[in-house]
């Protein structure tokens, strides 16, 4: 986009994006997952561009936070190499179904995914159940690294999928600290969102008009997330968590089911 065609048509964008960021990288899900639906149902977007545009602004929040939670020592490197070969892996197969598959039908499957997540990290707030370690057992995590592949394949079809289902696999089976375990899967998310961004922006799918005030607003938004971080208790995280993984969980499954039944 050349300086002549630049447009303040978008720029209620800016502070959206500050907002989402925010929450996304204290509380450890991608922020794609609120983009999305703000691109789709506010800006009218097609779904390839909301999910495109939505990943790439993802991906330099992300990109971000991690380097913030990098700075501060946050994050579990064994544990990243341990789950990011999976991870890539399950990317590769997504970015091929990007363009085969009924986007449809992989939202609905990732709404019911995250679904019931949220609805198992409830169940462990109420049970006061949190990881304590500071570095994960790789023994157990390298166990379930191929729910990694699955995370991969749902975030390069939908956007959504690497944070979302690594936090819980770094705290449940690899019994990381909630917050670290945080901070580690938005690395795992920034890492992995370069590679599916790189592929959209051949594909010509991403909205350089909007990404302008997304990617700005994220930028500060994943400082700000990361800095707040340590500050705020964990049931208080994993419930900010819960709550907006369920929300579009919910959204997901509720307008895949529309259109796929015709309505």
């Amino acid at each position: 986009m050349s300086m002549q065609a630049f447009s303040w048509d978008y720029w209620y964008v800016f502070p959206y994006a500050i907002f989402v960021a925010i929450v996304a990288n204290a509380s450890g899900f991608s922020g794609a997952v609120l983009f999305q639906p703000f691109f789709n149902f506010v800006l009218k977007l097609p779904i390839a561009n909301s999910i495109a545009t939505g990943v790439a602004t993802e991906t330099i929040g992300m990109s971000s936070g991690a380097a913030r939670y990098f700075g501060m020592k946050k994050i579990d490197v064994a544990a990243v190499k341990t789950l990011l070969p999976a991870t890539l892996l399950g990317v590769g197969l997504g970015l091929y179904l990007f363009v085969k598959v009924d986007r449809n039908i992989l939202r609905l499957l990732v709404g019911l995914v995250v679904g019931g997540i949220a609805f198992y990290q409830f169940w462990r707030v109420g049970k006061g159940l949190f990881g304590e370690r500071e570095s994960a057992d790789l023994g157990r995590l390298g166990k379930r690294r191929w729910v990694s592949i699955f995370a991969g394949l749902f975030s390069a079809c939908t956007g959504t999928g690497v944070a979302e289902m690594s936090q819980p696999l770094l705290e449940q089976q690899g019994e990381l600290a909630t917050k670290r375990a945080n901070a580690t899967a938005i690395f795992l998310e920034a890492l992995a969102d370069w590679t599916i961004t790189i592929v959209n922006l051949k594909l010509g799918n991403i909205r350089p008009e909007i990404l302008i005030f997304s990617a700005s607003g994220v930028l500060i938004g994943g400082q700000i997330g990361a800095a707040l971080s340590p500050y705020l208790p964990d049931r208080i995280l994993k419930s900010i968590f819960a709550v907006a993984i369920l929300f579009i969980g919910g959204v997901y499954v509720v307008t895949a089911l529309q259109k796929l039944l015709g309505h």
